[in-house]
């Protein structure tokens, strides 16, 4: 054969050869920056949706019970997860062109933290509310390219827990204020979930909620109110300390240093306490309590 036809020949493999390598690269490339931006993407826009369902929930049990609406069944449903793994292409269990996708927990407890709220009345301590278990509804994800985050329905907040701390996202039902004759106008909606279900998975859930009593009590009139909850760790007790300083900077304004109304923390205890300090005045309490039943159910994803 004459030597240009092999030389030829060879070009033509050298240049599917340096094709083919350009085309690992790109993939490669791909895999290591573009996925993930990808799977980050699709887990935040994830995320913000969970975060609308937990505010959502918030709104729609506070509705229940400002419109007496006991026995009415409330369903919410959302996705536990992205479930991009479900139709992207994998090989040894590694994505290729699409990001893995996510998943989370969904669960809900009867225990959890306990609320009291004790009163004073002359020199007379008046157990208004003992050890009342709130309940919970929370989820934790199972993220892949963002960052871990655990949503905590509870006693009428919404909390959210990551690695740096937990916060408050919606606080409690909770409002106090001054009246023009400096009484202390103290509202509190002291809210418990019953029910123990959970679910794991990337797919969606159905969860049920029925109001199964509330009522409206008359006012009570007392010198000094305690509002304490008692937390399963320090974490949540402190998320609570920050819901009851949101509740303190709402009723204050623009005070400085007032001294009708004040947090502490200690321990797993969270403590809110009002108090006018003058002869005469009181706290003038008015309760809203209530109690839902929640049931987790898993949603079917296709009709066949």
């Amino acid at each position: 054969m004459p030597l240009c036809a092999r030389d030829d020949g060879l070009s033509e493999v050298v240049g599917f050869v340096l094709l083919l390598a350009l085309i690992v690269v790109a993939l490669s490339l791909y895999q290591v920056y573009g996925v993930p931006a990808a799977g980050r993407e699709a887990e935040i826009a994830h995320m913000n949706q969970v975060k609308d369902r937990f505010v959502d929930y918030k709104i729609a049990l506070d509705s229940l019970w400002l419109n007496n609406r006991n026995g009415v069944l409330l369903s919410t449903a959302f996705d536990l997860g992205t479930g991009s793994a479900a139709t992207g292409g994998s090989a040894f269990s590694l994505p290729i062109l699409t990001p893995a996708g996510s998943g989370g927990t969904v669960s809900v407890t009867g225990g959890g933290a306990n609320l009291t709220v004790t009163a004073l009345k002359g020199e007379t301590e008046v157990p208004v509310i003992r050890d009342l278990s709130l309940g919970s509804l929370t989820y934790q994800s199972s993220n892949r390219y963002w960052v871990e985050q655990t949503w905590t329905y509870q006693g009428g907040a919404v909390f959210l827990s990551q690695e740096g701390g937990t916060t408050v996202r919606v606080a409690p039902s909770i409002s106090a204020r001054k009246t023009n004759n400096d009484n202390i106008d103290l509202t509190v909606a002291p809210i418990s979930l019953d029910g123990s279900d959970t679910i794991a998975g990337s797919g969606p859930v159905r969860i049920e909620t029925r109001m199964r009593w509330s009522e409206s009590l008359s006012p009570e009139r007392y010198d000094r109110v305690d509002l304490i909850i008692e937390a399963d760790d320090p974490a949540m007790a402190r998320a609570w300390k920050r819901a009851f300083d949101e509740v303190r900077r709402s009723a204050v304004g623009g005070e400085d240093d007032p001294l009708w109304i004040s947090t502490d923390l200690s321990g797993n205890r969270a403590t809110l306490s009002l108090e006018p300090g003058e002869d005469g005045k009181e706290v003038i309490l008015t309760r809203h309590p209530a109690s839902y039943e929640v049931r987790i159910h898993s949603a079917a994803s296709l009709v066949e």
